[in-house]
This record gives structure tokens, sequence and C-alpha cells, in this order.
């Protein structure tokens, strides 16, 4: 007589047994209240389920087949005891594995990682991110990034000057959007906090003579070395400093009217059409010189003077008392509000300029009339 082949049992509960078969499938046998189990799963895990399956079927609702110790049922009991109603054993090892996550890093050593992250923006978007988030520390001292509530948040932002609100509530929504991202806070305490409303001013832009002035200063103080670095930003409106300090004479293509932006607030590389007027001012440009120079801020101060505005040089106060206040970012407004009245397309533009069509359509239609836009560009 054939001897029957006997497998090994992987598996075992009260009246069921589980092992391999030679088709690699595992085998569930056994006799529960007299009738036999033969059952087949792919994998192990199923195996196992269906064994406590058919167990707690069988067996009644005090007795469950279980793999946990004597020790660990009774611990278990007492845990669903003090359990609030509604709350499952899971709900509440969830919430303790992400409070123990979040409570390891302090509100410091957030930011400086944070602002390890920052490190290829621009200059100034770094530093004002570190100044403004640097002042929020001081605030909370050691606290862990985890425990502070829009409550808190509130109250700080309550002590900022009022014009800098939005800029400080800015800083702290890219820090704990970042650390929810990162898994360092359990809820963004900043998700639901709006900025305040306010009236902005229109964009101010210079007119054709302030922009002849400019160019004309810039051509002629220190043996023109301003002049490409002026002629650029007002007809091509690269950002003044992000953009324009890291362009250099290889990225600017004179046959195809073209300047090719790679390094700036973004840092996302774009082609800017150059329009002919600027095509033939740079020709007359000396290109071993760079575009912008080391001592640049001396120089575009003695231009800007030239040209009849404040230098915001020191020691320059009762000298520039009557001039015109220079507006940041005056130039490139200039350009992109000429710009879109030449053309009257605002998604071009907006890709020219590197802003977005809802930044154009908001700031710049309308600045300049159609006869002052045909002599910016002659």
């Amino acid at each position: 007589m054939k001897k029957r082949h006997k497998y090994e049992r992987v598996y075992t509960t009260h009246n069921l047994f589980v092992y391999l078969t030679n088709n690699k499938t595992y085998a569930i046998e056994g006799v529960i209240s007299g009738r036999r189990i033969r059952k087949r799963t792919k994998c192990l895990q199923d195996a196992k389920a269906l064994c406590h399956s058919f167990e707690e079927g069988w067996q009644n609702q005090r007795f469950v087949s279980t793999t946990l110790t004597n020790h660990q049922v009774v611990e278990a009991e007492h845990v669903f005891s003090r359990l609030p109603n509604g709350v499952t054993l899971t709900q509440i090892t969830d919430y303790f594995l992400n409070n123990q996550q979040i409570s390891k890093i302090k509100l410091r050593d957030a930011v400086d990682e944070y602002l390890g992250t920052k490190e290829d923006l621009s200059i100034n978007t770094y530093k004002q991110a570190k100044v403004l988030l640097n002042a929020f520390i001081r605030s909370f001292k050691s606290q862990e990034l985890a425990s502070i509530k829009r409550t808190d948040i509130n109250s700080y932002l309550r002590k900022v000057k009022a014009r800098s609100h939005n800029h400080h509530l800015r800083a702290l929504k890219g820090l704990f959007r970042w650390a929810d991202i990162e898994g360092y806070c359990q809820v963004n305490p900043c998700i639901s906090i709006k900025p305040i409303k306010s009236l902005k001013p229109e964009v101010a832009v210079l007119s054709c003579e302030e922009v002849k002035a400019l160019l004309e200063a810039s051509r002629t103080l220190y043996g023109g070395k301003l002049f490409p670095y002026v002629a650029i930003t007002i007809y091509a409106g690269l950002r003044p400093d992000s953009e324009m300090r890291h362009l250099t004479w290889d990225k600017i293509n004179l046959k195809d009217g073209e300047i090719r932006v790679t390094r700036g607030k973004t840092n996302t590389p774009r082609l800017v059409e150059m329009p002919a007027c600027l095509i033939a001012l740079l020709q007359q440009c000396d290109f071993s010189q760079p575009i912008y120079p080391t001592n640049f801020r001396r120089i575009w101060g003695e231009v800007r003077r030239a040209a009849g505005f404040k230098s915001g040089l020191s020691g320059k106060a009762g000298v520039d008392k009557n001039r015109k206040p220079w507006i940041k970012d005056i130039m490139r407004h200039t350009a992109i509000s000429y710009r879109i009245r030449a053309t009257g397309d605002i998604f071009t533009t907006a890709t020219w300029a590197g802003n977005s069509p809802e930044i154009i359509k908001r700031h710049y239609l309308g600045l300049v009339t159609q006869s002052e836009q045909k002599i910016f560009f002659s």
C-alpha cells in the first residue's frame, strides 16, 4: 500500500491547520462541528484570515481565535474599556505615531531646514524669508514646531505692522506647508488664515521722457557701464536684481533678437524676445564689459540722480530732497506695460515677462496710451 504523503503544518488554530501544497498554494483542512473543511488560498495571510473566520463562526461570541498572547489579550481588553465612544484602537494608534513623529523637531531646526530648500532662489527672496522667519522664532523661542497653533499665529500677526502682515503670513504659510509635507505637523495651522485685503496702488510706469533721461545718463556716466543694464531692463523687462545680476553677454543673441534667462526669481528658464530698438541700442555696447558691474550700487545711484531721481545713496539725502522717489521694479513695470499695449495679447506677454496671465491682467492693462507706446519703441 502506497504511503500517504504528510505535509508540514505551517499554521494551526483550534480546529484547523494550514499546509503548503506542491502547487505552491495554501491548503486549509480540519473538522468543525462534524463538518469537514477543505479550502485553498494563494497566500498564507489569506489562509490565516479564513481559518479565523471559520473558527469565529463556530465558537460563541465571547471566544475568538487570535495570534495574540494571553498577556496581549488582557491588555487589549483593558485598552478597549478606556476608549471613548466612537473611537477605534486604530485611530488612537495613528494619533500616537503621528505625534511621536512631529514632536521631534524644534521650530529653530525646522526653519533652518526649510531655508535650506530656498537657497537656490534669488538672494532677495531668500533673505526676506530668513528675516521674517527669524522674527517669528524670537516670539516662540525653543518651542516645538508641532505645538504652534492657529491662535498662536494670529496673536503673532496682530503684533506685526499692518503693512507687513501679508509678508509675514506668506512666509509662515510657506514654512508650515513644507512642514506638513515633511510630516513635522499634523495640521497646517496657517491653512485657514486669510491675507488682509487692501486696495493696491496702481503700478508705476516711466514716461517716455524719463526713459530717455535714464538711457542718456547711463550712456554718458562712467563710460556707459550701465547702459546695457538700463536698456535691457526697460525694453526686455528682466527683473532688475534677481535676473539682471546673473545675465551675461553669451545669453544675448542679437542675430535672432533673443535673451536666454536661466537664473532668476523663479529659476524657470525662458526666452525673451527683444524689440528692434533694444537690438540697435545693444549693438553700440562694449561686449567685454560685464552687464552688472561689481560696483553697481554706486554707479546706479549716480545714474538715477543724473536722470532726475533720488539716488538712494547714503549722504545724499540733502541733494536728493526735491527729486522724484525711485520705485522698485519701475523699469520692469514699464517694459511690461508698453509690451501689453503694443501686442494686446495677455498670454504671450505673460510668457515673455515670466508672470501669470492673471498678474498681467490685474496690474498692467491700460497704463499707457497707444501714442505713448509708439514713441517708446521708436
